[in-house]
């Protein structure tokens, strides 16, 4: 008996594990992914120095003001990348940012119209307006498809790949056509704020979602989609078959009417 009962014991063990051992640490992906208060102000610091670099004139001086645009983008960039391999707490808060913030924000893209809006006011030239703008608001109807698929569990890497090289191939000629007819209108305000923040802004952003796919992303896409009312009431997690919930759901309206008719021909008895 004793054997029986330590056999039945060690069953149980199999078939219930420890929530504590088997708990999955993306099964809450919003629970501290959220940036804080400290990532808030470190942005608010360097937009700010950047566009008193831009009211002050700092970009559009010829000789050595030339370079502080491209040193501008790759500064951030370089900044973000270097934390990632130097400091473990820098890459643990990248690779647990909300991925859906990150492309999200990409939608903003769109605001790439402002450079076919110069071009009507003669702001800006053609060759420069045209493929930038258009590819920012390309870029930015793509974040809306990407998004879309990391919600119903459909956003595989090459997707995100996919939308990342369209992104960054945006900014590359957007800098080539730039450098190649300097437009005077973005070295100063307001389109300046274009090339000096936006770019590093959205640069940083695809690459955090790329690193992002390079740790777990099965498990993080699986956890992200927003699950329907069926998965939503499943116990344990499991997912419902929603064929099998309609013919439930049908069962227990033919139940639900039998049990009517018998209490109906009970007052009537």
């Amino acid at each position: 008996m004793e054997g029986e009962e330590d056999a039945m014991m060690s069953n149980s063990d199999l078939r219930q594990p420890d929530s504590a051992t088997t708990r999955d640490p993306m099964a809450h992906p919003l629970r501290g992914t959220l940036p804080g208060v400290a990532t808030y102000l470190v942005l608010a610091i360097w937009a700010g120095v950047v566009m008193t670099g831009i009211v002050a004139g700092a970009f559009a001086g010829g000789g050595a003001s030339r370079l502080l645009l491209p040193a501008s983008q790759a500064i951030p960039i370089a900044a973000v990348a270097i934390l990632y391999r130097a400091w473990p707490r820098f890459r643990s808060y990248l690779l647990t940012l909300d991925l859906r913030l990150v492309l999200t924000a990409q939608l903003w893209r769109v605001i790439g119209i402002a450079f076919l809006f110069a071009l009507a006011f003669e702001e800006l030239p053609a060759g420069f307006a045209v493929p930038a703008g258009v590819g920012d608001i390309a870029t930015g109807i793509a974040a809306l498809a990407v998004v879309l698929a990391l919600g119903n569990g459909s956003l595989t890497r090459g997707r995100l790949y996919a939308f990342t090289a369209l992104g960054v191939g945006d900014f590359l000629v957007a800098d080539a056509t730039g450098l190649f007819l300097e437009p005077s209108a973005l070295t100063t305000w307001p389109l300046a704020i274009f090339p000096t923040i936006m770019i590093p802004f959205f640069a940083v952003l695809h690459l955090v979602a790329v690193l992002q796919s390079r740790h777990h992303w099965e498990d993080r896409v699986r956890h992200y989609p927003i699950r329907s009312q069926y998965e939503a009431l499943a116990p344990n997690g499991r997912h419902l078959d929603p064929r099998a919930m309609r013919s439930q759901r049908r069962s227990d309206h033919v139940v639900t009417d039998g049990s009517k008719q018998s209490t109906a021909l009970g007052r009537e008895r």
